[in-house]
């Protein structure tokens, strides 16, 4: 019994288990261990620090495998957040886990549970490298074969009966250039001496232009000094003014519309005209009373004569304004009542 209990240790500290040294034990939770067993061992920056200890069913029947491992070097330390990666530690498939270290401020102590993961083996990493070059081959492949088919299609028998009508429209084709071609030669040879002479007559212009180079310039210049001119005029001043005018203007206008100075009365009132009127009126009385009795205003004694007295138009007008006065005020002063 002996025999074999020494027996068992010595297997397992030859996988690099040591029952009587201490060891921190953290657990993880896969889905799918893909081939992990006891004893596997665990890895740190590519050094074994463990070993798997135990592998069992969740319990609840979902299927998911609880791995307990431990780590012999107390002193090893890792953020909670590192990750248990299983992955294939060597060509044949044999599997490990390898923790890959987190970046959170806080360590995992024994006893917790890290995130898990799983690595592809080789087997799939290959397969991944291969799956693009095998569908390019595959499209390389389909090309080949669309190019066979419309090779035979163009040699089947349909096809090869058109290819001598083909040909004989290419070698018409080429024929009817080499036409072009002579003409265009035969009429290049024609009217050589007509593309001379429009040659020299370009050359005649160019120089025309080169001699008259300076005076275009001083055009120019001239036209950019009236540009400067221009440019120096300020618009916005004139139009400011020209507008103040105008506004000015316009109010003189408001102000004669509304009747205000003199200008606006004499267009707003009647009395002007009326006075006129009544001016012209006492001057044509004034000129008919010169007329029939010049002796008032000159004063000339006829020798045997004496004047005849008689009323004029403008003694009479003089009357009936006098009558006409006291006829008002009559009517002013007398009261309903009288």
């Amino acid at each position: 019994m002996a025999g074999i209990v020494l027996l068992v240790l010595g297997v397992n500290y030859l996988k690099g288990f040591n029952p009587f040294s201490k060891s921190n034990t953290y657990y993880a939770v896969y889905e799918n261990i893909s081939g992990l067993a006891v004893s596997n061992p665990i890895l740190i920056n590519g050094y074994q620090v463990g070993q798997v200890r135990r592998i069992e069913f969740v319990p609840g029947g979902a299927g998911e495998l609880l791995v307990e491992f431990g780590i012999e070097n107390q002193d090893i330390m890792f953020p909670s957040n590192s990750v248990a990666m299983i992955h294939s530690s060597d060509l044949f498939g044999t599997k490990a886990i390898r923790i890959e270290r987190g970046d959170a401020a806080t360590y995992a102590v024994p006893g917790d549970t890290l995130l898990d993961n799983v690595e592809d083996d080789i087997a799939a990493q290959v397969q991944k490298q291969i799956e693009p070059l095998q569908r390019k081959t595959t499209d390389l492949i389909r090309g080949v074969e669309k190019v066979i088919e419309n090779i035979e299609s163009i040699f089947n028998s349909e096809a090869t009966s058109q290819l001598p009508a083909a040909l004989a429209s290419v070698e018409r084709s080429v024929q009817s250039l080499e036409n072009t071609a002579a003409n265009l030669d035969s009429t290049v040879a024609e009217n050589r001496y007509n593309f001379g002479k429009v040659m020299s007559n370009v050359r005649s212009l160019t120089s025309t232009l080169n001699a008259s180079s300076g005076d275009l310039t001083n055009v120019i210049e001239n036209f950019s000094d009236v540009s400067d001119s221009l440019s120096q005029i300020e618009f916005a001043s004139t139009m400011a003014k020209a507008n103040r005018a105008l506004a000015d203007v316009a109010g003189i206008t408001s102000r004669i519309a509304a009747g205000e100075g003199s200008l606006g009365k004499m267009i707003a009132s009647d009395s002007l005209h009326n006075g006129l009127l009544a001016t012209n009126t006492e001057l044509q009385l004034l000129l008919d009373d010169l007329q029939m009795h010049p002796w008032k205003y000159v004063q000339v004694n006829l020798i045997g004569r004496k004047p005849k007295s008689e009323f004029s138009q403008k003694d009479l007008q003089r009357l009936r304004n006098i009558i006409e006065e006291e006829l008002e005020n009559q009517d002013k002063g007398s009261s309903p009542n009288d």
